[in-house]
């Protein structure tokens, strides 16, 4: 018979792809009716839990350097017997850096062993019964995942030969580096880097050139391996370099190394599959659509750090989600395990889940509208507004007089340390799509600032909510123009910053000087009557999305510091947003997780 591609609903509300033909007839039996080919095809669904989960089996990994990585193991077993169950299955890797002896698997993996998985836990070196000395990431701890791969799909008993990654946070992110490290025609066949960033330095490291206290935090939450040293391990000399103003307080070849969107072409090249989420609320919101663009990118040849203009081809095989979560929310609950479980049907198991046929693999939970989009492109589209800052408003117009605002730098932001800029209301309803930009000329009296921009809109009743917010270091105010980006007419969007010592230059005191503060990506729908405001203040704002600490030196530079905010013709300080119509947006079919 004549064959050919036809897609249908899912009862997920995802697509299937099966067989048709002008003969071909569909038959359902059930309960003594029969259902011909008019009907509705039977859609796949995931599995049911058809296993108990064994006790851990606990042994040692051998790497190549002789330092030993401590795994557990779980098994499917008959529910009534408790005996493992026999033939082999695909096994999922988890690689946990704080598990305070042995990471019991069957804590997060039992929905998976349930379903015909083998699930195991290591423990990165350095850290629980692992030797070794314990990195931030990098190349040794791919190294390390990608030996424990082989060692599953080769060496571990009941494995089937095919090996997928999962995990949240720490242990979603180092599945990239596992990914870039295991080469071609690997047994690892997909990865679901969850509550992951994209570029370790810009989004958690460090925010606008200023350290954060994530790399201390970590430290102090590891529990560091029989082997390990604390006082010397690659990550203490790390978080040393970074308070001290070291080399690694800046955007170094350590970092570069770190960098996800880095290291997506070698991932694209090994051939492995990616489905990636974060939160709009996460430590780093929105954080892993860096690397969906840069997934896409590398797959089809273009700069890995530009974004995904409407037209340009993507692929199912790197998805990413961005739900209205904080770090971590509802990861381990029904609904985003069936999305994995669906993810590791598709690759590990080849079932005809039809999840990878799709044209808008990006799925992204609209605030404002409380529903789901999909897309291909990120930003969704390039269209862009811009608003001058004024007398206490943001307007369209460049401000037709002289006039300027007083800020006087705090080690923490206060109401009265802080200038606020707020639209009329809007006369129709826009949506807020992707990263946004506020250019501020302002002159100094030191030669160091630190200027802070939160992005909020507000309500008739005068609520105000968070959209996004960004602050920069002043001697870290040049702007690489080839990795930045820009909406419709040149708009500048995403303002990108080198980081790095060589980068770093001085304000002149007394000067004005220009400064372009990169705003958090959001997709937020803003309903006519709303306004739209931009706040400004010389220290990080109280709710900023994760705390920096100052070095000493660059505390030392910003004390007393007087920074008088331009707002005249000749240096209009304004803000770029990525506004557009709420219609760009097109409701997605499928549910990609809780609404709240």
């Amino acid at each position: 018979m004549t064959k050919s591609k036809a897609r249908y609903r899912l009862g997920s509300s995802r697509t299937v792809s099966v067989l048709t033909g002008s003969s071909a007839a569909l038959v359902l039996v059930a309960a003594g009716q029969t259902a011909t080919a008019t009907a509705q095809p039977l859609a796949w669904q995931p599995p049911a839990a058809s296993y108990a989960v064994s006790q851990p089996v606990h042994t040692t990994v051998t790497m190549d350097d002789g330092v030993r990585i401590a795994v557990e193991i779980v098994y499917p077993t008959g529910p009534g017997t408790g005996e493992r169950a026999s033939g082999t299955f695909p096994v999922l890797l988890t690689q946990n850096p704080y598990g305070t002896q042995r990471s019991d698997p069957a804590d997060n993996g039992a929905y998976f062993v349930r379903r015909g998985y083998v699930y195991v836990a290591s423990a990165v070196r350095g850290t629980g019964d692992s030797g070794g000395q314990v990195d931030w990431f990098g190349d040794r701890q791919g190294e390390d995942g990608a030996a424990l791969v082989d060692w599953a799909a080769h060496t571990l008993p009941g494995s089937d030969g095919k090996v997928g990654l999962e995990g949240c946070s720490y242990l979603g992110v180092n599945q990239w580096f596992t990914a870039a490290a295991v080469g071609k025609d690997s047994p690892l066949k997909a990865i679901a880097p969850f509550c992951t960033d994209s570029d370790f330095y810009n989004d958690l490291t460090a925010d606008g050139g200023i350290p954060t206290s994530f790399v201390a935090g970590i430290g102090r939450a590891e529990p560091r391996g029989p082997e390990d040293d604390p006082a010397t391990d690659p990550q203490s000399v790390t978080v040393a370099q970074q308070a001290a103003g070291g080399s690694r307080a800046y955007d170094d070849a350590y970092w570069q190394d770190r960098n996800v969107q880095k290291l997506m072409p070698r991932i694209v090249r090994n051939g492995i599959p990616a489905l990636s989420e974060a939160g709009w609320q996460d430590l780093f919101p929105g954080g892993n659509l860096g690397a969906y663009a840069a997934a896409q990118n590398a797959y089809f040849g273009r700069p890995s750090t530009a974004p995904i203009r409407a037209g340009e081809p993507v692929t199912g095989r790197y998805q990413a989600i961005a739900g209205p979560w904080t770090h971590g929310e509802h990861v381990d609950e029904a609904a985003l395990q069936a999305i994995r479980l669906e993810w590791f049907e598709t690759w590990l198991k080849d079932a005809p889940t039809g999840m990878a046929d799709t044209s808008t693999p990006l799925h992204l939970f609209e605030n404002g509208a409380g529903s789901w989009t999909d897309s291909a492109a990120w930003p969704l589209s390039p269209r862009a507004r811009t608003y001058y800052l004024g007398n206490g408003s943001l307007t369209a117009a460049r401000p037709p007089e002289q006039g300027d605002d007083r800020l006087s730098w705090a080690a923490s932001s206060t109401p009265d340390g802080t200038l606020t800029y707020t639209t009329a209301p809007l006369t129709e309803a826009a949506l807020l799509d992707g990263p946004a930009d506020v250019t501020v000329y302002a002159e100094a009296t030191t030669t160091e600032t630190e200027l802070s921009a939160t992005l909020s809109i507000v309500a008739p009743d005068g609520t105000v909510t968070k959209q996004a917010d960004g602050v920069l270091l002043g001697s870290q105010r040049a702007v690489d123009t080839e990795q930045s980006w820009y909406g419709a007419n040149g708009t500048l969007l995403k303002p990108v910053h080198p980081f790095t010592q060589a980068s770093q230059r001085p304000v002149t005191p007394g000067r004005t000087t220009r400064y372009d503060i990169s705003l958090l990506p959001s997709l937020t729908r803003i309903p006519a009557g709303y306004r739209i405001r931009v706040s400004l203040t010389s220290g990080p704002p109280a709710d900023f999305h994760y705390p920096v600490s100052p070095t000493a030196r660059q505390l030392a530079d910003l004390a007393g510091g007087v920074y008088t905010v331009e707002r005249s013709a000749d240096a209009a300080s304004f803000v770029n947003l990525p506004l557009t119509s709420p219609g760009t947006a097109h409701p997605s079919d499928s549910s990609w997780g809780p609404a709240s």
